[in-house]
């Protein structure tokens, strides 16, 4: 309570300084920082030809670009180096305020005064405090930039897959709990967390009224300054938490003159704001494409199987059906996503030790269905029986052979393109050269987390949805290119994928999808669209 007290004290007192402060190194690190670092790393992968960092090109980019690797470690180390001296700049710059001696000057020499008694056992002592405080700060401060990091979606999305990834998860976090508390001691963590919880209820309070505010047929205008006035909110709850961890009864006594310029932070960051709020707000939604993920619709049957795909067709309607290719042993193509086929079938063989004949005599067995796996002939002659149109996912192995890609575009190319098909890849190489081998065929870049400006040399990508924020779809479809949204399961993150604009969504809850994407058309209100902004975990919906 006596923290509680000398925080509002302090919160009175230097509020609106503490809020231009803390708003002003959002606004740098949102608009100079964020862009910066990504022309970066875009820059540094182009050099190695791999325009995405994601989980399957690590080996390559190991062994092919060891330099690369380098330099992007390098830069992994300068981005937690910025966000722990964002946190310094902002404690050190509160600290002044709070004691009613700040100026620009005196704010410098501080800074650097920190910097110099922190040390190397300081330094990395803010990766743990960063672990456990972002997940925090995104869930109750649903600031412009928070609101971009999506850190709760992801690290929701990534523990939930297996049970020993959230194990491992809990253990991590603990762990960098535990490393905080005995760097900063179990009274600072809790009075921190105390006063996140109390300034994040406040700050989540104007959410709801301003959502409540706009029920019903409110008009633009309310909607926007609403959203302004809940982000404004946001960001002045976390300015006031971090006065609350400077703030000592000793600093407190100080007294902060009125700075004209602290409004013109204030002015400066509602006009940054502004624009993408206004496009987020207004932009007409239209329907994406409807794709069921390896052919499924719940669990109707095996994955990439000719029953499945009928009968998800039949009752679903998908606009496309995603499913995987593998090479075989005699350079033919086999229909399955798995490259051990020990769980799916029995056998302990990979596809490409395999003849087609051989594999085709493989039954699979999957939520209590079986069939047996397919040529991708057969699969490809089901498809168009039935007038479906596919994305064909080429599962890239070192057992590839050399002429794999150019071998699938003479046989399938224009039967692809005619029947209006996508292909995709986790593989950029291979969507570099079957894009140069046939132009006209629409080939897709599947990627999973990246840090990077989409890529031009793809028609578009097929990218992991709990790292897909609205500004990287805007910078694609600057591009003409497409971005299909992968894989999205729950109802909450297929609306907001909507509100994001992708032109497509990948799902294995295809007859869920069609039912969200008449809701929220049906339904599209500023309401709906605030109550979307407002929410950090869309997929526990």
């Amino acid at each position: 309570m006596q923290a509680l007290k000398l925080n509002l004290m302090s919160v009175r007192r230097v509020g609106l300084a503490g809020f231009g402060l803390v708003a002003s190194l959002d606004l740098v690190a949102t608009w100079l920082l964020t862009p910066l670092l990504r022309l970066v790393t875009t820059f540094l992968l182009a050099q190695a030809a791999i325009p995405f960092v994601s989980v399957d090109n690590v080996v390559t980019l190991l062994t092919t670009h060891p330099l690369i690797v380098c330099a992007l470690l390098v830069e992994v180390c300068v981005v937690l180096a910025l966000l722990g001296l964002q946190v310094l700049v902002a404690f050190s710059g509160l600290r002044l305020l709070v004691a009613g001696r700040f100026s620009f000057a005196g704010w410098l020499a501080a800074c650097r005064q920190q910097v110099v008694n922190l040390g190397w056992r300081g330094a990395l002592a803010w990766v743990p405090l960063l672990i456990v405080a972002m997940p925090i700060a995104t869930l109750l401060f649903r600031t412009p930039l928070l609101v971009n990091i999506k850190a709760d979606a992801f690290i929701l999305d990534y523990l939930t897959r297996r049970p020993s990834l959230m194990i491992g998860g809990v253990l991590v976090y603990a762990a960098c709990l535990f490393i905080v508390v005995r760097w900063l001691s179990w009274g600072r963590v809790k009075r921190a967390l105390g006063l996140a919880l109390w300034w994040g209820a406040w700050s989540w309070l104007v959410n709801g009224l301003v959502v409540l505010v706009n029920h019903g047929n409110a008009p633009t205008w309310l909607a926007l300054s609403g959203l302004l006035i809940a982000q404004v909110a946001a960001e002045l709850a976390l300015s006031a938490t971090a006065l609350g961890l400077v703030a000592t009864p000793q600093k407190a006594s100080g007294y902060h003159q009125w700075r004209p310029w602290w409004l013109l932070i204030l002015v400066v960051f509602v006009f940054a704001a502004m624009p993408s709020d206004w496009t987020y707000l207004t932009t007409k939604l239209t329907a994406p494409l409807t794709v069921a993920h390896r052919g499924v619709d719940g669990q109707n049957g095996v994955p990439n199987s000719i029953a499945v795909l009928k009968k998800t067709h039949r009752a679903a309607h998908p606009d496309f059906v995603e499913m995987d290719v593998h090479e075989t042993a005699d350079h033919q193509f086999v229909v399955v996503h798995d490259e051990n086929l020990k769980q799916l079938t029995g056998v302990d063989k990979a596809p490409h030790q395999l003849t087609l004949k051989q594999l085709t005599k493989l039954v699979a067995k999957q939520d209590g269905y079986r069939a047996k796996l397919v040529s991708f002939d057969d699969y490809l002659a089901a498809a168009e029986q039935n007038h479906q149109r596919l994305i064909v996912e080429l599962k890239a192995t070192p057992h590839d052979s050399k002429g794999l890609l150019a071998r699938f575009n003479q046989r399938y190319g224009a039967r692809l393109i005619k029947d209006g098909d996508m292909v995709h890849s986790l593989d950029y190489a291979y969507v570099a050269k079957l894009h140069r081998l046939n132009p006209k065929l629409t080939v897709l870049y599947c990627m999973a987390y990246n840090f990077t400006n989409p890529a031009r040399e793809a028609d578009g990508v097929t990218a992991e949805y709990s790292t897909l924020n609205h500004r990287f779809i805007d910078a694609a479809h600057q591009g003409n290119q497409l971005v299909m949204a992968w894989t999205v399961n729950n109802a909450g993150a297929m609306k907001q994928a909507l509100f994001d604009h992708a032109d497509g969504v990948i799902t294995d809850r295809v007859s869920t999808l069609n039912k969200v994407i008449k809701e929220v058309r049906t339904n599209d209100t500023l309401e709906s669209r605030l109550v979307n902004y407002f929410n950090p975990l869309p997929n526990l919906e």
